[in-house]
Formats: C-alpha cells, sequence, structure tokens
C-alpha cells in the first residue's frame, strides 16, 4: 500500500509537505505543489482517512436514515438532494434504510450503527409527508428532519408545502376559465390531505366563487400503508351527476388521476375535450405517460435533501419548520377545447394568505 512516505521520496519533499498539499495549504510553493500532485497521481495514492479523522477528530461522514426513502421512487430524490451537497461538502454520506414495520429495535441499530461511527450529523428521511417519532439519540449529534415532522418539534425540518401548492394548481383552473372545479381528495389519514384540501378551498372562496360540498369526494380511504380501497368510481358518478357538472378535477395524488383517466374513458369521456384534470406530486412514469399528459404539482424532493444537509453543515440551529414550494408542471390536461378564457386572477382577487 503507497504510503505518503512513498510520496514525498518521489516528489523529493519530506512527508510533512506532502501533508500540508493534501490538506490544501496555501503557503506551499505552486512547483512544490505540482510536485507533490504529479507523484501523488503516478503513484496512485489515497489519504488514509482514519488517520486524518484521528488527526482532526471529525468524522467527515453524515448518516442519512432512510425511512423508507430508498424504497420509493419519487422520494429517492430526498437522498439524490443530500448526496449532491454532501459531495460539494467533500463528506461522506453513509445511508441506513430503516423499516418503520420492523419494529423500535431496528431503527435503534440503525441509528446506534451510525453513531458508533462517529457520524457529524444526522438526516432522517420520510418517504410521504407524515409524523414521526425520533429518536432521543438524535440529540447527541446535530440533526434534521426531512418529508416528516415530529410532535414536539425537536429539530430542523423541511417540509413541502403542501397547501401553497393546493392554491397555485386551483388558481391556474381558474385561470382557465373553470369554475366548476371538483376535487378528488387524499386519504384522510395522511399529513397532505387535510393541507391539499385547505387550499383547494381558500382559492375558491376568496375568488368569490364559493365551495360547493358535493363537489369534493374522497378517492382513497383505509391507512397509508394497510388496505386502502379505491373510491373513485364512485366519486366519478356523483361528480357526473352533479348539476352543473365540473369541468375540471382536481386529483390529490398522480395515482388518483391515472384511475379518472381510465374511469372517464370507460364512461365515453376525454381529458383535455370533456374536462380538465390536474393533481399532485409528478410521480413518473405516471405523468408523462398519460395522454393527454398531466398537469401536476412536483413535490420538492430533491430540495429537501439539499436543503436538509446544507442546514446540517451549517452548524446547531434552532428548531423550526421550512416548508418548500412545489414546482408546477404544466403539460395539457388542465387545459379544455372551446373554454372560455379569464385573465389571471389578481393577488388583489386571491392572496397567498400563509
Amino acid at each position: 500500500m503507497v504510503s505518503i512516505k512513498d510520496v514525498a521520496r518521489l516528489a523529493g519533499t519530506s512527508f510533512k509537505t506532502v501533508s500540508r498539499v493534501i490538506n490544501d495549504d496555501p503557503a506551499v510553493r505552486e512547483e512544490t505543489r505540482g510536485k507533490v500532485l504529479k507523484a501523488i497521481g503516478e503513484l496512485g495514492y489515497r489519504p488514509n482517512s482514519a488517520a486524518r479523522t484521528m488527526r482532526s477528530q471529525r468524522s467527515g461522514v453524515i448518516g442519512f436514515i432512510s425511512d423508507r426513502v430508498t424504497t420509493q421512487p419519487h422520494a429517492g430524490d430526498i437522498l439524490r438532494g443530500a448526496q449532491q451537497v454532501a459531495d460539494a461538502h467533500d463528506k461522506v454520506l453513509m445511508v441506513v434504510n430503516i423499516d418503520r414495520d420492523a419494529g423500535f429495535c431496528h431503527r435503534q441499530r440503525a441509528l446506534d450503527m451510525l453513531l458508533e461511527r462517529r457520524v457529524e450529523g444526522l438526516l432522517y428521511a420520510c418517504d410521504y409527508h407524515r409524523e414521526v417519532e425520533l429518536p432521543r439519540e438524535m440529540g447527541m449529534v446535530p440533526s434534521v428532519l426531512a418529508n416528516g415532522f415530529a410532535p414536539e418539534g425537536e429539530v430542523p425540518t423541511f417540509l413541502p408545502d403542501e397547501q401553497r401548492a393546493a392554491r397555485e394548481i386551483t388558481r391556474l383552473l381558474l385561470d382557465q376559465g373553470h369554475r366548476r372545479i371538483a376535487y378528488l381528495g387524499l386519504n384522510p389519514r395522511l399529513a397532505a390531505a387535510s393541507l391539499r384540501l385547505a387550499g383547494y378551498r381558500q382559492v375558491l372562496e376568496e375568488a368569490g366563487i364559493g365551495v360547493d360540498e358535493a363537489l369534493i369526494q374522497p378517492a382513497l380511504v383505509g391507512v397509508p400503508d394497510g388496505d386502502e380501497r379505491s373510491t373513485v368510481e364512485g366519486a366519478i358518478d356523483a361528480l357526473l351527476a352533479s348539476s352543473p357538472r365540473p369541468t375540471a378535477i382536481l386529483c390529490g395524488q398522480d395515482s388518483t388521476a391515472m384511475q379518472l383517466y381510465l374511469a372517464l374513458a370507460c364512461r365515453g369521456l376525454c381529458v383535455g375535450r370533456d374536462l380538465a384534470v390536474a393533481s399532485f406530486d409528478d410521480q413518473r412514469p405516471i405523468s408523462t405517460f398519460l395522454t393527454p399528459g398531466l398537469t401536476t404539482m412536483r413535490l420538492p424532493h430533491l430540495e429537501m435533501g439539499q436543503q436538509a444537509m446544507h442546514c446540517l453543515l451549517a452548524g446547531p440551529q434552532e428548531p423550526g419548520i421550512v416548508r418548500l414550494p412545489f414546482v408546477r408542471v404544466e403539460r395539457q390536461s388542465h387545459r379544455v377545447a372551446g373554454m372560455p378564457s379569464h385573465p389571471p386572477l389578481s393577488e388583489s382577487a386571491v392572496t397567498d394568505g400563509l
């Protein structure tokens, strides 16, 4: 194994000079630095991270506790965002996936393993927006939470701004001329369910349209990780029977929108011709494979991972919640041919109010 002394011998310098070059000491002359870097390249030398840890008392490792994030394709962007920032700061991300169904002991073992490796901080990320009980040991090192919230708000927390996203997508439908906008909601046990519904209600009320309760239908009943039962078929029948019929349907998530497309087709109706559809999450390939393409609000998973990691690397922070905006992705489904256009609603008519 190539040692620092081997590099010094080839470069014609002392091993202390090599160490200064490795640690990017600006006092080293450029000519000497060039010789050392050339020797490092020729020998394929790699610094001993264990020795560096002993000298600096810092491991350079950040623990990433994945509460099923790595098993969910769209939520995996939280990990990607965190990795990008960690790489930019020369930190190693140690990822441990846990499964809350496996019980407390499984989670505790994962945390103990990370702490034993002297991680400099912990990022706990959830697969969807929900409440989570954080292990007490997370207080031993700087910690942040992404896509989940603790009941006591113990650590800095980064969440998707569900209510603001619902306001924005509902306003888009209004700007397209729709005034009868139905809502196919999420499972009410989900944290996002009440927030998205509240945003939908706010925009309609502030625009002076009011909310027709008959146009609000549940699309799923059950528990998030248990037996969910789709009620889309019955909800569609109820919406189509209302008078006048809605011209747009806002879905609580893209999988519901996919079911809606199919249910409408079975009834001889076509999205983009007979009514508009919009949704949340931008779950691929659903949103791109549907015809017409689904207009949806993309969850800020990447941004949550990035900002949570930035916060963690910035040092100790006060607990608090940061809500990150969704990204509106306009395709074709929110438009209906022949729908009378309306000028965009002014901020005086519909304000953010958050």
